[in-house]
């Protein structure tokens, strides 16, 4: 009989636990998901401050970014084509608002890579795993691509 009891409170436990850890899942992908649109917005916002610089292949690297991002957001191909963007401002001057803007897609980088790490550290953990506790959401994947701050001309 004590045995019993004692399988049915470890149980409970168990049970609670694994709520809790599903419930901090499903927070930590909505995060990641929100800091994923807000990456997103951020890169378009550097794209439109380099629109207003008359420098047509920094035009043609946006484009090319577009292009690259239309056909999967944040693909290897994206991820470089952002980088090559990154790599023609770093080479000209740069006006201030361009420079407001790498810095708060270089933010929202970090913010986006640290959501991912934090989902990421949760999924791995056995009970995660052996419960199925991530449900059918996929695993989110880091962004890294150069943002560097501009050089100052």
């Amino acid at each position: 009989m004590n045995e019993l009891i004692l399988l049915l409170i470890s149980g409970i436990v168990i049970l609670v636990f694994a709520s809790q850890v599903a419930g901090r899942l499903d927070r930590l992908h909505r995060r990641v998901s929100s800091a994923r649109s807000n990456l997103w917005l951020r890169c378009n916002e550097r794209y439109q401050e380099v629109q207003l610089l008359e420098n047509a292949e920094l035009h043609d690297a946006v484009s090319h970014a577009k292009r690259e991002s239309n056909r999967a957001l944040f693909s290897a191909e994206h991820l470089f084509a952002e980088s090559e963007l990154t790599r023609l401002l770093q080479a000209g001057s740069t006006p201030v608002s361009l420079q407001s803007a790498q810095i708060r897609l270089q933010d929202a980088r970090r913010m986006y890579n640290e959501a991912v790490r934090a989902t990421l550290y949760l999924r791995s953990w056995r009970i995660s795993r052996w419960l199925k506790l991530s449900g059918r959401a996929t695993a989110p994947k880091f962004v890294d691509f150069d943002d560097s701050l501009l050089s100052q001309n």
